[in-house]
This record gives C-alpha cells, structure tokens and sequence, in this order.
C-alpha cells in the first residue's frame, strides 16, 4: 500500500515539474531578442557552440544560472539507472540520517548561489519551500519508511525545480527590461 501511495505521489510531482516549457522556448518577446542576439554573434566553425537561450541575460545572471543548473544536474540527474536519473542526492540521501541533513545543506547552496542574481523574497520563499518539502517528505509521512522516502526522494528533484524557477524569474526580468527599454513601460 506505501509503495502504491508513493508511486502515485511520485508520478505526480514528476509530472508537476517537467511538462512546463521554459518562458524561453515560448514567449515571442524572448524568442525576438534571443535571434537577434545569436545573429550578432558569428558561428565560424562547426565544432563551436551554438549560444544558447541565456545570451540575452547580463554576464552577473548568466553566470548564476549556469552555475546553479550544473549543480542541480549534478545532484538531481547524475547518472541513468533504471531509466530514472539518480544523482547525487539521492545516493546520498540513503544514509539513514546523515544523508538527508547533508542532502539538505546541498540544496541551501543552491538557493544560496541562486540569491547572488538579486532575487526577490517571493522567489526565495519558493525555492525554500521546496527544499522544505524535499526534507519533510523524507523525515515525516512516508519517508518513515525506508524504501518509499528514498524513491520520493529521487522522484521529487527539488535542485531542479529551484533552478527552474530561477530560470523563469531571469528570463521574466530580462523581457521586463527589454519592453521597458522598447517603450512599453515597466510591467
């Protein structure tokens, strides 16, 4: 029944998390700066990246979220197993007690890290909501028992869904400036 209750509860925050295109792919305003941007830029070889989405963001917020994006990888998708990618997180988080406090600490640092682009306190509170939930679903509820509170671990991602978010705040703040500077006026 607990593994039952667990599934359920995992397909449902997977779901939550990962069907959302980012504001980038979508927004027309977005989509605009980004080819001009990327038409500025020349392409000289084929082996050279191709500049992604976040050339239009200042060099302080590119590096912040290119920051925090590799650190939620590395601890929300390290590696493939099963068809599910477990990282960091969750191996660690399968130290009974341990495990979960230095889970937790991991997941500060990077809402820390994400604090360094000038965000607002309804962001903030976001992002420590979800690390909030990360931790009580694994100390209370079904994290009390051994297997379930491990795989809602694994399942929920609370360093992806931070760095989503943080994704969303910049790109929104980004296309405010831009339909400021256009003559719009600030939204």
């Amino acid at each position: 029944m607990a593994t039952y209750v667990a599934r359920l509860v995992a397909e449902q925050y997977s779901e939550r998390g990962q069907s959302k295109p980012s504001i980038a792919e979508t927004d027309p305003e977005l989509l605009a700066a980004i080819q001009a941007a990327t038409a500025s830029t020349t392409k000289a070889h084929w082996w050279k990246k191709q500049p992604g989405a976040d050339i239009i963001l200042s060099e302080r917020d590119r590096h912040v979220l290119r920051k925090v994006k590799k650190q939620a990888k590395f601890l929300d998708h390290g590696c493939k197993c099963c068809c599910i990618s477990i990282g960091l997180d969750g191996i660690i988080g399968l130290i009974p007690f341990l495990g979960d406090i230095i889970c937790v600490l991991l997941a500060l640092n990077l809402v820390r890290e994400a604090c360094k682009a000038d965000l607002p306190r309804s962001t903030i509170v976001q992002m420590l909501t979800n690390v909030t939930m990360d931790f009580m679903q694994v100390r209370g509820g079904l994290g009390m028992t051994p297997i379930a509170g491990d795989v809602l671990d694994i399942l929920f991602k609370c360093n992806s869904r931070n760095a989503a978010i943080l994704e969303e705040y910049l790109f929104l703040r980004r296309r405010n400036e831009l339909r400021y500077h256009a003559g719009y006026g600030g939204v």
